[in-house]
């Protein structure tokens, strides 16, 4: 029995440490059954948890496309990361920004990132003949891409209109038959597009509503059941809509082919951020679980261009143990610095401790990206030393994940307690970022851009499987997108789509060059956008007893619209701690900052991939971001077309690489879905590598650090174990 206990063992140890990803306690089965007999799973499961209690497997949440409790994955510890081993520490865990992102996709982005993905795989193992809806992208990509955005988008807009109302005739036509039953079936299928075309077009492409007298672009029924009783229907002003469009939509072509300088640049940073939940060790025989201490972190990577041809590298990181002595918890947490025991429990009533947490660690990575700004980052050379006298003043800024603060809402800027603190500092560092950044002067003016791996909305997709609908575009003699259906729930994501209308271009394509780059229309989004909900969405200001629209780029407009807010909200008796003076962060960003957002490749990413996709391996897209001044904006169009050439002249310069070990390893994610490597630019791995892996990196000062921490954290709680 030992002996076969023993081969089984290592048969399992075999077969984990060929797979990074791990594996499900039901492809252990199936794998073994196949080697030897397993006996019974409940026996084998026993084995499993013991091994990984042992340390001799790592046990974890997995990914599961079906419904209910995730399952655990077990891997081979060779195959992760090593953890830091320091004296007083039980465990070390570390959550990255990308972990947080992902958490935040909804279900349906969450199944179209993983069918586009699934279909990636195929059509690099060589099965294209199975994936019509691929094909057909590729295929209609030189056609679609010299379409007009805004003339798409208006048509879409029209067509979902018409399709929502007859929708809801043929809804009444089946009533008054009464086929009840089909009818309610039909009313939740209605439900659920209206849903969908409010977040689409109202929301993101901001084709705002009606409000009482005033009128608005696109009118949708809040409810199916409304087009009956109240004899309402969808209806849009396309000529309104066209006009909000050209404010919203850079670029006369979906995609077009650009040329970009390489010169641009000497120097780019790159930013990330992670979450480290630190379990302190209690004395043994202690019967007190570990409480963990949350410490956000956030670090950074500078990549030179050195004069002898090959790029010089730095790292900066922000484990400040030191500063704490000047911080009571409080203090320190509202900072970012560091979230005691005692405090993150407090925060089960006060708010959500994940929302906390994404709030503190973004803090830090704007911390960072300020540090680096003002010319405060402390940089350390990896690897050889560079030449002596180099200035390491970045006129690049790239941060790993989003522009825009995670935790944005008014209401969780409103929030009390320490919760509202670390919002309104996240928000205000955002904003002094953003201050040091786009509104310096001359030379100091510095791009600051985004590459983001899980963004949480398509743009793009939608677009794209509308048109092949519409088009009955054939594949293999069949249409590809044959149901409406397919319009609102879109098979695939932007990060998949993007590649394959880039390579539907390719196709076509004769230069394949580092700097010509394929660049998808740009898409304007203000901080506004995302920082106002419900009724709020589209901000009115009353004046006497006339109402109008906030002037979005007009400070005083957007004081006027918070003063009756906070009225509002007092006349309804709801808890407000705030007086107008607190919101000026708050004001500033709603009226100042946006970002254009697109998707880009270098062409040259394409040059064997155009050729035969089936025989190269395909990559992700993540959607690039760089902040703009609305403001200036206004005044001179240009500005954002220069903004984002700046962030595109560092792709061009041949400044990307395949985060193959982010997206493949699970260890950061525990996603599956990360499967295929993200064309990102190479200060984003940097930057990744130094977040994560800081202790690595920098050895013993670190472990230095984080042991002095930890002496200040247990003075403090004083538990005297």
């Amino acid at each position: 029995m030992a002996k076969d206990a023993g081969i089984l063992i290592q048969n399992i140890m075999e077969l984990l440490v060929q797979e990074p990803d791990g594996l499900e306690f039901a492809e252990i089965v199936e794998q073994l059954n196949q080697v030897q007999d397993v006996g019974s799973e409940r026996g084998l499961r026993s084995l499993l948890n013991r091994l990984a209690k042992e340390g001799k497997l790592i046990k974890r949440k997995g990914w599961s496309r079906k419904p209910g409790a995730q399952p655990y994955t077990y891997c081979h510890p060779k195959t992760q990361p090593r953890q830091l081993e320091i004296p007083g520490i039980k465990e070390y865990q570390i959550h990255t920004k990308n972990e947080f992102e992902i958490g935040e996709l909804n279900y349906e982005e969450s199944q179209q990132r993983q069918k586009a993905i699934s279909v990636l795989e195929n059509i690099a193992s060589g099965h294209l003949h199975q994936e019509s809806y691929a094909r057909a992208i590729i295929q209609v990509a030189p056609k679609l891409a010299e379409k007009n955005p805004v003339d798409l988008v208006v048509e879409m807009a029209s067509w979902v209109v018409n399709d929502l109302n007859q929708l809801a005739a043929d809804l009444e036509r089946k009533l008054r038959r009464g086929a009840v039953d089909e009818s309610k079936k039909m009313a939740v299928k209605l439900d659920s597009q209206l849903g969908w075309a409010k977040r689409y077009f109202q929301e993101f492409w901001k084709l705002y509503a009606p409000v009482d007298e005033l009128p608005g672009i696109l009118e949708l029924p809040s409810q199916a059941k409304h087009f009956r009783l109240y004899r309402q229907t969808a209806k849009l002003d396309e000529e309104k809509a066209r006009e909000q469009l050209q404010k919203r939509i850079f670029g006369d072509r979906l995609i077009e082919e650009k040329l970009l300088p390489t010169d641009l640049h000497k120097s780019a940073a790159g930013t990330d951020a992670s979450v480290a939940d630190l379990f302190l060790e209690h004395t043994s025989g202690s019967f007190i679980p570990p409480d963990p201490v949350i410490v956000p972190t956030s670090a950074a990577a500078l990549v030179t261009n050195s004069k002898y041809g090959f790029p010089d590298e730095y790292q900066d990181f922000d484990i400040f143990p030191d500063k704490l002595k000047d911080y009571d918890d409080h203090t320190a947490a509202a900072n970012g610095l560091v979230l005691s025991p005692a405090l993150a429990r407090n925060f089960v009533e006060e708010s959500n401790l994940q929302h906390t947490r994404k709030a503190a660690m973004d803090l830090r990575q704007y911390w960072q990206d300020f540090r680096i700004a003002t010319k405060e980052a402390d940089w350390r050379p990896m690897g050889n030393s560079p030449e002596l006298g180099t200035k390491n003043k970045p006129t690049l800024i790239i941060r790993d994940g989003r522009v825009f603060p995670l935790v944005h809402r008014l209401r969780d800027y409103e929030s009390g307690g320490l919760y509202g603190q670390i919002v309104r500092s996240e928000i205000d560092k955002f904003m002094q970022v953003f201050h040091n950044t786009l509104l310096g002067s001359g030379l100091d003016n510095i791009v600051y851009g985004a590459a983001v791996k899980s963004p949480g909305m398509s743009w793009l997709a939608p677009l794209v499987f509308w048109y092949l609908y519409v088009n009955k575009s054939v594949v293999d003699g069949r249409v590809a997108v044959s149901s409406a259906e397919e319009v609102y729930q879109y098979p695939f994501a932007d990060t998949a789509v993007s590649h394959l209308l880039f390579l539907g271009v390719a196709k076509n394509a004769s230069n394949f060059s580092p700097d010509r780059l394929f660049v998808t229309c740009r898409v304007l989004r203000r901080f506004s956008d995302i920082a106002l909900e419900a009724e709020e969405m589209s901000p009115i200001i009353s004046e006497g007893d006339e109402i109008r629209r906030v002037g979005e780029n007009n400070p005083k407009d957007w004081k006027e619209f918070i003063e009756q807010h906070i009225a509002k909200k007092r006349k309804h008796y709801q808890s407000i701690n705030l007086d107008i003076d607190d919101y000026g962060p708050f004001i500033y960003l709603c009226s100042k900052v946006g970002v254009s957002m697109c998707y880009a490749a270098p062409t040259s990413a394409y040059a064997l991939l155009s050729g035969n996709s089936g025989i190269s391996a395909h990559f992700l897209l993540p959607r690039l971001e760089v902040a703009i001044n609305t403001e200036r904006l206004e005044r001179e169009p240009e500005h954002e077309q220069e903004c984002l050439d700046g962030l595109l002249s560092w792709l061009a310069a041949g400044h990307i690489e395949l985060d193959r070990g982010h997206t493949q390893s699970g260890f950061d994610t525990g996603h599956r879905e990360h499967s295929l490597p993200i064309l990102v630019p190479d200060v984003i791995v940097r930057a990744h590598e130094a977040a994560t892996f800081t202790r690595d990196k920098l050895g013993e000062e670190v472990q230095d650090k984080i042991r002095a921490l930890i002496a200040e954290l247990r003075k403090r709680l004083g538990k005297g174990h």
